[in-house]
């Protein structure tokens, strides 16, 4: 990845002008991205990045301004891999914690919720959730400005487990993608009944705040 002065002046030239702060959290995103893609590839672990980071990757290629925040990488992989993927990182300086729903990679000295977060195919990560993860399927893109091409879920399987665990980040995520028009009819025939209901009453929640701004 391109040192971080260079990274800022090209955005600057871009943009017109960069948020300092932003850019900075993004480019150690995107730097601890590149190390644990790194990892995973020689341990020949099958992965795909999803979350904050895969909305990025679908919404910044259509309009680059219209990134969403995020801390954390998440990523899905199979369970029976998972031996695999910690004996990986803990050599490249990584520990492993068990959380709720999956696992976590951290760094010394890194917050928990910067940390890499790790969720499994087929499963829920909480037995509230509608749908289980889906199987590995991964689209190989470029992430936005850093020059990164990594495995990133297919777009039907981002929204569906957007929609899935529906946190206020994930509705937030959900109307950028939507926003951007990456939530087609196809994407929404692949939903399941409750989770086309939950898009749709997330489709009427943005209209009415543009009938109240208006």
């Amino acid at each position: 990845m391109k040192p971080f002065e260079q990274y800022i002046a090209d955005a600057a030239a871009r943009y017109g002008g960069v948020n300092l702060l932003f850019e900075r959290g993004m480019y150690s995103l995107m730097d601890d991205l590149e190390r644990i893609v790194k990892v995973l590839a020689e341990a020949g672990v099958a992965f795909e990045v999803i979350g904050g980071v895969a909305v990025n990757a679908y919404v910044t290629a259509v309009h680059p301004a219209r990134a969403v925040g995020t801390l954390n990488i998440d990523l899905l992989v199979q369970r029976e891999d998972l031996d695999a993927i910690v004996a990986a990182a803990q050599r490249a300086g990584y520990s492993a914690r068990r959380i709720m729903g999956g696992h976590m990679l951290i760094l010394p000295n890194q917050h928990p919720k910067e940390a890499i977060h790790l969720q499994f195919v087929g499963e829920r990560p909480k037995s509230t959730y509608p749908a289980a993860n889906p199987v590995l399927s991964p689209e190989f893109m470029t992430v936005g400005q850093y020059g990164i091409t990594v495995p990133i879920a297919p777009i039907c399987d981002l929204v569906r487990m957007k929609l899935n665990s529906f946190r206020p980040k994930d509705q937030v995520h959900l109307e950028a993608l939507d926003e951007c028009g990456l939530i087609t009819s196809d994407v929404e025939a692949q939903l399941p009944n409750e989770l086309h209901e939950r898009l749709s009453s997330l489709r009427r929640q943005y209209s009415d705040d543009e009938f109240a701004e208006e």
